[in-house]
């Protein structure tokens, strides 16, 4: 499992420096009015955009989308809405999710929840932790953090012989891994561009589908922002 997430990291690190308007992989998108039916402003690197989407798009959320420029405009397709939680993470998360997959015994892991729940911590912290103390109360291991300065999400849960992994990782994101008796199976992403560069780097089943995360929280919880 290590080794593929450190697959993600390097594969990402060479892409990062080379994304650009014709970008190889989805981008941020925030949006921020909708103008008319089915016209709304996007953000996308602290510039609007207006453009036409069949699709209804929440105001006020991020989207992940497939954006190209051509002569005449720019198209904008595949908007995938992103998960609540990228709105923080972790500074040690990257550490805690290589230790976990890492190590057979995981039994610090809630050891580690409930220190960290009991010491002077931020309200975003402490919001992380008690996320990460209900799912694994439902013996599902949540994780944000930050990784070049964004916010990500590893999410892993494990029914018999097979194990699934959901990752937000950079403009990857959002990728389900799928392990049968510990060897990786598929990988699913919602973009064709993603599957494209997961299919030069990796050996396995690449699939084209809708993924959800594997944990959300219950929105009907006390909202720890207030």
């Amino acid at each position: 499992m290590i080794s593929s997430i450190q697959k993600i990291q390097k594969i990402t690190n060479n892409k990062i420096s080379t994304i650009s308007l014709n970008t190889s992989l989805p981008v941020s998108l925030f949006v921020s009015e909708k103008i008319s039916f089915n016209r709304y402003i996007l953000k996308f690197r602290n510039k609007d955009l207006v453009t036409k989407s069949a699709k209804r798009l929440k105001v006020g959320a991020k989207y992940w989308g497939e954006i190209k420029s051509t002569s005449d405009n720019i198209v904008i397709n595949n908007l995938y809405e992103k998960p609540d939680f990228l709105d923080c993470g972790l500074e040690n998360g990257i550490f805690l999710i290589e230790r976990f997959v890492s190590e057979e015994n995981t039994k610090w892991f809630h050891k580690e929840i409930i220190k960290n729940l009991s010491s002077n911590i931020s309200k975003d912290e402490f919001e992380i932790y008690t996320n990460m103390l209900l799912a694994l109360n439902q013996k599902i291991v949540h994780i944000p953090f930050i990784y070049n300065d964004n916010f990500n999400l590893f999410q892993f849960k494990k029914d018999k012989n097979k194990s699934h992994i959901y990752l937000v990782f950079s403009n990857f994101a959002p990728l389900l891994f799928e392990f049968v008796d510990g060897i990786l199976d598929t990988i699913k992403t919602p973009f064709q561009k993603v599957s494209s560069v997961l299919k030069e780097n990796f050996s396995c089943k690449i699939e084209i589908c809708d993924i959800d995360a594997i944990w959300k929280k219950n929105r009907n919880l006390i909202d720890f922002k207030g």
